[in-house]
């Protein structure tokens, strides 16, 4: 019986499959450059109209591969259910510059978070037993129409995390909130592929779970410092959250790491403290003030904010890589280690 954990961010999906009957740290591995990344390499390289269908998938370097393909002097045709890869709103895609169109038969480019193919053929040259179960973390911002994307996740973080952190997944008897198209199209591809088990979660949730993996102190604050977003949960009780916040990344500082988390440690943090920084926003769940706590750190940009933050820094590095961090988290969530 084996298992897929796959988290999808901006520049790898990082994924783990993992048997009950074998340690966590002799488990397949792999880190491999994100779908966005493989899709925008085979844009760049194109000199041609390209037409392309498929998925809401994490848009980024696809996005912006596809926009200097155009001013090239190339045309983009793109389904509609494509272009919610480029956004979420079509008439903001159309006024980009893309010829949205109803099908395409035979396109350049199926765009999929997903890429099931590659992961079975490494189950099987490996020797495992079919997926049990497929466990996979994605960014989703949502979409309002009329409303800042940035109100839309803070909103959803809200509900989704006001209780344990294991429990905040859709699994396939969930009904995903409308609007949030990346996490319905990962849900749909699964379906699709004829898996019937799955849980499906967000890259920041993941990453809180995956560096508290064998630590029992509590509390405790996680902080994963991704290329884009950055994340960060008060953890009071077990795996509960007092607070949380997420911010861009190139916006932040030490120094602004310091007072969001000082804050975060006297439940003072306010949504308005990030969201009038440019980042997303913040919640207080308890009025709880807690004197300290260690820091555990993941992410690719970590140094750049903690290298020289305080003694309480610890780099999380789960059964001994902090690159696996994220799938380390999904089979936490499972409660599989």
């Amino acid at each position: 019986m084996s298992y897929l954990a796959l988290d999808i961010g901006t520049g790898t999906q990082d994924a783990l499959i993992y048997s009950k009957s074998d340690h966590l740290e002799n488990s397949v591995k792999l880190i491999y450059p994100a779908p966005t990344i493989l899709f925008s390499k085979y844009i760049a390289d194109s000199h041609q109209d390209l037409f392309i269908a498929g998925a809401p998938m994490g848009g980024g370097p696809v996005t912006k591969a596809l926009k200097n393909h155009m001013t090239k002097g190339y045309n983009v045709y793109i389904t509609k259910e494509a272009s919610l890869s480029i956004k979420d709103d079509t008439e903001k895609v159309k006024s980009q510059g893309f010829d949205i169109v109803e099908n395409i038969e035979n396109p350049h480019l199926y765009l999929n978070d997903l890429d099931m193919d590659l992961f079975e053929k490494l189950r099987e040259k490996a020797g495992y037993s079919d997926f049990e179960k497929i466990l996979v973390a994605v960014q989703d911002h949502g979409f309002i129409k009329n409303q800042s994307d940035r109100i839309t996740r803070i909103n959803f973080f809200k509900e989704f995390l006001k209780g344990d952190l294991r429990n905040a997944y859709f699994n396939e008897t969930n009904n995903i909130p409308e609007g949030f198209n990346r996490l319905k199209s990962i849900k749909n591809t699964l379906e699709q592929s004829g898996y019937t088990r799955f849980n499906i979660t967000d890259t920041g949730i993941a990453a809180a779970l995956g560096a508290l993996y064998n630590v029992s102190e509590r509390p405790v604050i996680t902080v994963d410092v991704g290329n884009g977003h950055t994340f960060a949960a008060l953890i009071y009780d077990n795996f509960k959250t007092s607070s949380f916040f997420e911010h861009h990344t190139t916006m932040l500082t030490p120094e602004k790491m310091q007072k969001y988390i000082k804050k975060m440690l006297t439940s003072t943090i306010t949504f308005e403290d990030v969201y009038n920084d440019g980042g997303h926003g913040a919640h207080c769940f308890q009025k709880k003030n807690f004197s300290e706590a260690a820091i555990y750190v993941t992410g690719p940009q970590r140094h750049r904010l903690f290298d020289n933050f305080s003694d309480n820094v610890i780099y999380a590095s789960p059964a001994g890589d902090t690159m696996i961090t994220g799938p380390v988290g999904l089979l936490l969530q499972e409660q599989l280690i």
